[in-house]
């Protein structure tokens, strides 16, 4: 049974769970946040999280993680069976990775953390998210999931990285970054549906609570 290092309040923990959930598979949690320990870094090398334990050894990087999942349980698919199209599924996984999540992320010290509020930050990190927002107009299908009417990782991904980005545009710009773009609420709402983001969701929504009472 695979093992899924971490915790729920990471938007990348939730995506592994979230696939291995609409995947059917067993797997088991451990609440282990990420840490520069040495015995955590043999076995997450970079000291991040998420990282799954399988009976070959351990696997860290969410991406690596997604597909090594469809690897190893091809069905239910959450990539397509196309080539391009699958290709295409990880180019709109990639930019949100990339040019929402990780440069709205440069605002978690502030928004999160009550770290002073970084005026660099707040000039060079909008316009990286409005050219990552008009690639996905551009490369988005939006009927009614990203990609048309499959349901795929690129749902995953963005799902469990707008809602933290969402937070933070709103928090420092008062900029509704999901709004930006038509067609893209109603996209994360129909993964948001899924009775499998759901659950996913209840314990983020519950791990979060608990983290931001501690601060």
């Amino acid at each position: 049974m695979i093992k899924l290092n971490g915790t729920p309040v990471s938007n990348y923990y939730n995506m592994a769970k979230l696939a291995m959930i609409e995947k059917d598979m067993a797997f088991e949690e451990i609440a282990n946040p990420a840490s520069q320990d040495a015995a955590y870094k043999k076995k997450s090398p970079m000291g991040k999280m998420p990282f799954i334990e399988t009976e070959a050894g351990c696997l860290a990087e969410t991406s690596v993680i997604l597909d090594y999942l469809e690897a190893i349980k091809p069905l239910p698919a959450l990539y397509p069976g196309d080539a391009f199209a699958k290709a295409k599924t990880q180019e709109v996984m990639r930019i949100v990775e990339h040019y929402i999540e990780l440069a709205a992320r440069r605002h978690y010290g502030h928004v999160f953390f009550k770290a002073p509020k970084s005026d660099a930050a707040v000039a060079e990190v909008r316009p990286v998210i409005e050219n990552g927002l008009a690639a996905l107009q551009q490369l988005c299908a939006f009927g009614p999931y990203l990609m048309g009417k499959e349901f795929t990782y690129a749902d995953i991904v963005a799902h469990n990285s707008f809602g933290y980005a969402n937070m933070v545009t709103q928090a420092i710009y008062d900029w509704d970054i999901v709004a930006a773009v038509p067609g893209l609420d109603d996209a994360l709402a129909a993964t948001a549906a899924r009775a499998s983001t759901k659950r996913v969701d209840a314990d983020q929504q519950a791990a979060l609570q608990a983290f931001m009472a501690a601060q």
